[in-house]
């Protein structure tokens, strides 16, 4: 069918309701004969009719030189966007190659953000130490101890800054085909968040500084997990996506693919990481929970030298840094067990065929 002015918007949108209403027939045909294939009393007929609809279905969710074709059928926008750019807004690509671009784009911020992410908490913690060391010795030298708190304030909005870009890169992704938990992206809102509130608080605070020098050294150690995911994960979804086994639009995240070396290495480092922050967020909330029990300052003036604010501050960094810490291993444990799950029943599809 031809399109000719002044008709061809009109023809175009045309067309593109239709294509909408053929991807969710199919999805709806789909549905239907995997239901119907359970009923199938042979059991080698029973899988092969089965693997050619995971097939099927695998090619409309993005494993097709088409993409993921579900992004074309109006997908409804993460409440993120919608809060932040409203619901009128279409950030949906139709072109393959610019969303594979997207994707492309993401992991080179991701890329750069983590040599930020490693030498700028590591830099701040060594001077940190250095002018606990010269205050403690009572030496003449230089502490640096100002620059050092302009430093760390000036690293803590490029966290906000970063956690804000990469939930709203994870939504566009997420809008055009990506495979992307929902979970990842609200634990980069709530660590924006989190930076925030570390921001706002009083920097001459003791109890703000010890938080800051142990939050310096984990996301040190953060940044060291982040390397390893864009370093090893990425070549491997990259062999997966070749194969078939991956959406063109998957991307590096906690939860990505990986061999069964990577893993090794992998998940042994974000537990570690995981229970590291929650023991952070532990011991800030209990030593710091007394300043929230205490009456003053809470409805007038506290004193000038309580450090009641301080303290209040960075007990809900450290309920904020314990429940990211749960969730975090929550996903991690569910996704291992996905996988694990995958995995039995690829070994009883092959016994049954053979």
């Amino acid at each position: 069918m031809l399109c000719r002015q002044p008709d061809g918007v009109a023809c175009l949108s045309h067309l593109a309701g239709e294509c909408v209403l053929q991807i969710k027939s199919l999805q709806a045909n789909l549905q239907s004969l995997k239901r119907a294939a359970q009923s199938v009393n042979d059991k080698n007929d029973q899988q092969h009719i089965l693997q050619v609809l995971a097939e099927a279905t695998a090619t409309i969710n993005g494993v097709g030189p088409g993409g993921d074709l579900r992004r074309i059928c109006n997908p409804k926008a993460p409440r993120l966007l919608s809060y932040l750019l409203g619901d009128k807004v279409n950030l949906v690509t139709i072109r393959k190659d610019q969303a594979v671009a997207i994707r492309e784009e993401y992991h080179a911020f991701r890329n750069k953000a983590v040599w930020i992410m490693g030498t700028a908490p590591l830099l701040l913690y060594l001077g940190m130490k250095r002018a606990d060391h010269i205050s403690v010795d009572g030496k003449h030298s230089i502490s640096l101890t100002p620059p050092l708190l302009t430093g760390l304030q000036a690293y803590l909005a490029w966290l906000c800054y970063f956690y804000v870009a990469m939930a709203l890169r994870e939504c566009v992704l997420l809008v055009n085909g990506s495979h992307i938990r929902s979970w990842w992206i609200s634990h980069h809102m709530w660590s924006a968040l989190g930076s925030l509130l570390m921001l706002a608080l009083p920097i001459s605070s003791p109890t703000v500084y010890y938080f800051a020098e142990n939050f310096m050294l984990w996301s040190t150690f953060q940044a060291g997990v982040m390397l390893v995911q864009n370093r090893y994960q990425k070549r491997r979804m990259y062999t997966r996506i070749a194969l078939g086994k991956n959406s063109a639009m998957d991307v590096v995240s906690g939860e990505s693919s990986g061999s069964a070396g990577q893993l090794l290495l992998l998940y042994p480092l974000l537990f570690i990481l995981q229970a590291w922050q929650l023991y952070i967020g532990v011991d800030l909330a209990v030593k710091t929970w007394p300043a929230v029990m205490n009456k003053e300052g809470w409805l007038e003036q506290e004193h000038t030298t309580s450090d009641l604010r301080g303290m209040r501050g960075t007990f809900i960094c450290g309920c904020i840094f314990s429940f990211l810490a749960i969730m975090n291993s929550f996903n991690t444990i569910v996704t291992i067990t996905e996988k694990r799950q995958h995995e039995a029943r690829k070994v009883q599809q092959r016994k049954r065929a053979g």
